[in-house]
């Protein structure tokens, strides 16, 4: 995948979001993961979490169709594919964080189940 600059962890929780006159600002905070890597990893945290797999698939083709063509670097299905890679080294980066720390209730995350679910996706 083409490799960019990233913020690392655009969750939801890292972004604000404020109007002023009218007009919406998308403030990323947190920046502490940013790195080199494909730009992918930054759509997977945003669509990590609780929603519903239709919310993810909405989210992830409303950014695929936002590409001007002349741009997009692959078919729609291996843009999803690439994705659930993404997707699933989140999942395999959370499982080996730092056993002290644990995330505030309404940012816990079942990553075991995920990554498994993703592999098996993924056929691996």
């Amino acid at each position: 995948m083409p490799v960019t600059f990233i913020h690392g962890e655009y969750y939801a929780s890292n972004i604000l979001v404020p109007e002023t006159a009218g007009k919406i600002r998308i403030c990323p905070v947190d920046w502490e993961m940013a790195a080199l890597g494909p730009g992918l990893m930054d759509l997977a945290a945003l669509t990590a979490g609780k929603w519903r797999d239709e919310e993810r698939d909405l989210i992830a083709l409303a950014y695929y169709q936002a590409v001007p063509e002349n741009e997009k670097r692959a078919a729609q299905d291996e843009f999803l594919t690439d994705l659930d890679f993404c997707r699933l080294h989140l999942s395999l980066q959370w499982l080996g964080w730092s056993p002290d720390w644990k995330p505030p209730p309404e940012h816990s995350q079942d990553w075991l189940t995920e990554a498994i679910r993703l592999a098996d996706k993924l056929g691996l």
